[in-house]
């Protein structure tokens, strides 16, 4: 018995040596076009503009006397309460030094500029669809269309062993979709219309929970 016991010990062993391995590689992501990024261009920024707004992205990081988008909103989740973060351009307390690939990889790929898996209330699968020009766009409006804002980021309210990230992060390599894999091109639609309905549909879902 006391042979089983250490057999099954070893195994439970290894098996989390695996799964914190593979928790922990790192996820290479593919960099998107960085050509117009640093570029106040009027339209560019507008169509940022319509795109955040399509994806509602000023209604959950914005917080109770808040400025727009300057986060501190508590999202109650099963495991605890999680509070959305400042996407102001500021430079200490929001994204204002994120390089769009930063951006793209939070935005399509649920992982931060220090590698850490965000937790889902970041809608990252819903957005994995959105093609590399629009998170380009979004990036330049947030970079050059919304005021900085110095607002410190609240710690989330998950206690440990709960609040463990490299769980996640296996869940995010095995189930999130992948946005390579789910190329807004593969829509087709011979109305256009409806073709933009289709690439809009995660959003919309998404919008019709949080309601």
């Amino acid at each position: 018995m006391r042979r089983v016991f250490l057999i099954l010990i070893a195994i439970a062993v290894v098996a989390l040596l695996v799964a914190l391995t593979f928790a922990w590689l790192p996820t290479t992501t593919r960099t998107i076009s960085a050509a117009a990024a640093t570029e106040q261009n009027a339209a560019l920024v507008d169509k940022g503009r319509y795109l955040a707004t399509a994806g509602d992205c000023i209604a959950c990081h914005t917080g109770t006397d808040r400025q727009p988008f300057a986060g501190g909103l508590a999202i109650v989740s099963p495991l605890g309460i999680i509070y959305s973060s400042n996407i102001t351009p500021d430079r200490d307390t929001g994204i204002g030094n994120y390089s769009l690939n930063d951006f793209d990889r939070a935005v399509r790929h649920g992982i931060s500029p220090s590698g850490k898996t965000l937790y889902p209330a970041m809608p990252y699968p819903s957005y994995a669809r959105l093609r590399d020009e629009d998170v380009l766009a979004i990036y330049v409006y947030f970079m050059h269309g919304v005021t900085a804002v110095h607002a410190a980021n609240h710690a989330t309210e998950i206690r440990w062993p709960l609040s463990m990230r490299w769980p996640l992060a296996i869940w995010r390599k095995l189930f999130a979709p992948d946005p390579d894999q789910h190329p807004s091109s593969a829509i087709h639609y011979s109305d256009p219309v409806v073709e933009r309905g289709a690439y809009l549909e995660p959003i919309s879902k998404l919008l019709e929970q949080d309601a």
